[in-house]
């Protein structure tokens, strides 16, 4: 089973209009995996986050997101513990009233929180993102991967982004190896 929602780089470059640094080192590789190990070692972090975050599939983007949080020199509150847990409900069991739960995070944590992003994109994963009773409508198709890849973005930068340095080469390492797993157990399955 795929990590991705496309199995070729071009699949993917076509699903988010992503910055010209990965456009251009797209045309040197072919296998995802080596456009992001590329913008790893470029130190591209932004563009690497980004990339894996629009690449992943919803349920694998947010692990990874839930993986990075997990990985912080960092204090939460006790609103952030609730909603971490809940988000680590919501990965092992998926439940549409699990991810309603995770509509009002942004407003109740406020923007600077990455774990409020990380409910954010849980909310916005599937279903309608209007209130129940309303007409449904769905979050647009890019809001899902920059709510994940804001949440990345700002679990680096914490504490003043004293560990930046440290902590996105780490975050997209762990990206790096959710795609190779995903490499080796499709190619042993075949065995």
């Amino acid at each position: 089973m795929s990590v991705l929602l496309a199995e070729d780089l071009p699949g993917l470059l076509g699903l988010h209009e992503f910055d010209a640094q990965t456009i251009a080192l797209a045309q040197e590789v072919e296998q995802p995996v080596h456009l992001v190990s590329r913008l790893l070692s470029g130190e591209h972090f932004s563009s690497a986050v980004t990339f894996l975050a629009h690449s992943f599939k919803k349920d694998i983007a947010i692990t990874w997101g839930y993986s990075c949080l997990g990985d912080l020199p960092v204090t939460w509150s006790q609103q952030e513990l609730k909603v971490l847990g809940r988000i680590e409900s919501w990965l092992h069991e998926p439940s549409e009233e699990g991810r309603r739960q995770h509509g009002s995070d942004l407003h109740a944590l406020g923007i600077m929180s990455p774990a409020a992003w990380l409910g954010q994109a849980v909310f916005w994963s599937s279903g309608s993102i209007t209130p129940e009773g309303t007409p449904d409508v769905s979050a647009g198709p890019g809001l899902f991967g920059q709510a994940v890849a804001g949440a990345v973005q700002l679990a680096g930068l914490v504490n003043d982004a004293r560990h930046a340095d440290e902590l996105f080469p780490r975050f997209i390492s762990i990206g790096i190896e959710m795609m190779e797993r995903k490499v080796r157990l499709s190619s042993s399955a075949g065995a």
